[in-house]
């Protein structure tokens, strides 16, 4: 990198990053600078790639004699274009005779290996920035300042925030309003200033965008980019309730004035829409850039209560929990996850229902320094994705995953219009960042038999049920079918979250 003081540098070393020599050179001229202040260095650490060019370059505007073209250097010479030598005459002459800089390391010193690699991975860094554009954090960090000053992200409020200690693990519950019941929307329009960039491969399969109603900072959706459509905004998109900057667009307001629309992903209905590697790869290649969890829910049955965003893969980047920048923790259950990992644990002791949890299953022979790349992270990914349907089938199911394990918790949504079909609606799944420790639910007002001192469940021990499962009223008299529909949630509920997690897994 070259130095900012340019203009007032005593001296100039030019050399090739992943030189120890020139490594040398540099840490013997960071020498001289705290030594005497007034002394300044200019530092030209050029990629492998691109030494001979720039250093011919040199030769020819300074007039620089006796070097042939494959000179590997270092080079020095004095701002004023005065030729001081090679990296071995720099410190002879300039560190060594002139300011008496004395017991500098050898050249062999494991030292400057160490530097030349750091310096190797500083300019590669930077010529990817040059050549792709910002690594992916920091576009994101960009997308999300630049969205919240337009007004375009509104995060979820939450009317509280509980702590509960579940099996030595602490997880919180985060309570919302009242859930919104069925929906009919299959699409909506998001402004487009809320799309970070694309991801997934040389290809960019999929279109990472801010969610306009956060659960946490900078909290992504990946859109297949086959999905998704650029629109402009119409006067009828005022309706549209995704749109969390839409008195600013109909305003004029709007940076882009133009929107992305996205549909549902109709796991239900396509066969085809349900997760494949692709949608692994792009996953892995944003957890790489920003960290985090990456989330999803797909149903296969059961009334649908999620606008259209929610049916798309999410990632939620660190750190998740309401415990402050203090907390340790990445997300509330990371410890026990540590655990399980190191035991090589399939399941978890806080959920006390059918799911699976596992390590990345890595295919064999595949090398350690591969299994940071985003398509080797997918592929392992897809695969424990693939034997979780094994074991649980191909239903309705929530998962989680990380770059270091992957979460199943198969559901069993009631059917639509059956007795429990109302309570799905009025209690429905909460968002699978639950299977990290983070149970969103709604509020949950205190109902009959609870108002009049009396529990429910307390026949059933179930803590959703039905006035007719509650009172044993039997199926074919004549009250069943009133009574079947009358939903009992145990406003307790909200106080166990293993529960509140477990109300739909599968049997």
């Amino acid at each position: 990198p070259t130095s900012g003081r340019r203009t007032m540098a005593s001296y100039v070393i030019a050399g090739k990053a992943d030189d120890p020599a020139f490594a040398r050179a540099e840490f013997a001229a960071k020498q001289i600078e705290a030594a005497c202040p007034n002394v300044y260095f200019q530092y030209e650490m050029k990629h492998p790639d691109a030494w001979k060019d720039f250093i011919l370059s040199v030769f020819r505007q300074y007039d620089f004699h006796g070097f042939n073209d494959e000179f590997g250097g270092p080079l020095v010479w004095t701002h004023e274009g005065e030729l001081v030598g090679n990296g071995a005459e720099f410190v002879q002459k300039i560190c060594i005779e002139k300011f008496g800089i004395q017991d500098l390391p050898s050249l062999t010193d494991p030292l400057f290996r160490a530097i030349a690699a750091d310096n190797l991975k500083t300019v590669r860094l930077a010529r990817h920035r040059q050549e792709h554009g910002p690594a992916f954090a920091e576009k994101c960090e960009a997308a999300c300042v630049r969205a919240q000053e337009a007004g375009l992200i509104e995060p979820e409020m939450f009317a509280e925030k509980r702590r509960t200690l579940t099996c030595g693990a602490s997880v919180e519950v985060w309570i919302a309003g009242a859930v919104q019941g069925a929906t009919t929307r299959d699409r909506v329009k998001i402004d487009l200033g809320l799309q970070v960039g694309n991801v997934g491969g040389d290809e960019g399969t999929h279109i990472a965008a801010l969610h306009p109603r956060p659960l946490a900072r900078k909290h992504l959706v990946l859109l297949p980019k086959r999905l998704v459509r650029e629109e402009p905004f119409s006067p009828d998109d005022s309706s549209n309730p995704e749109l969390v900057g839409q008195p600013l667009v109909a305003a004029g307001g709007s940076e882009t004035g133009r929107a992305l629309e996205v549909p549902i992903r109709d796991f239900r209905g396509e066969p085809k829409e349900d997760l494949g590697l692709m949608d692994f790869t792009a996953a892995m290649e944003v957890l790489n850039g920003v960290g985090g969890v990456a989330t999803w829910m797909g149903l296969r049955a059961g009334a649908e209560f999620r606008q259209p965003l929610e049916t798309h893969l999410q990632v939620l980047p660190y750190p998740v929990h309401s415990q402050g920048e203090d907390c340790p923790l990445r997300y509330p259950l990371e410890l026990l996850f540590e655990t399980a990992l190191r035991d090589g644990a399939q399941q978890l002791k806080v959920f006390p229902f059918k799911h699976s949890f596992a390590a990345l299953p890595f295919r064999e022979g595949t090398p350690e320094e591969k299994r940071k790349q985003p398509h080797v992270l997918g592929q392992a990914a897809f695969d424990a994705y693939e034997a979780a349907k094994a074991t649980f089938g191909e239903g309705s199911c929530s998962i989680a995953f990380t770059t270091s394990w992957f979460a199943m918790l198969p559901l069993e949504p009631p059917a639509e219009g059956s007795a429990l079909g109302e309570a799905w609606l009025q209690l429905p799944p909460p968002h699978p960042v639950a299977l990290c420790g983070i149970v969103v639910a709604p509020s949950l007002p205190r109902g009959f038999p609870e108002t009049a001192g009396l529990e429910v469940g307390s026949s059933t021990g179930k803590l959703v049920s039905t006035r007719a499962l509650e009172e044993g009223i039997p199926e074919g008299s004549l009250e069943f079918e009133a009574a079947s529909r009358e939903v009992r949630i145990a406003a307790r509920i909200l106080g166990c979250p293993a529960e509140l997690l477990g109300v739909w897994a599968k049997a």
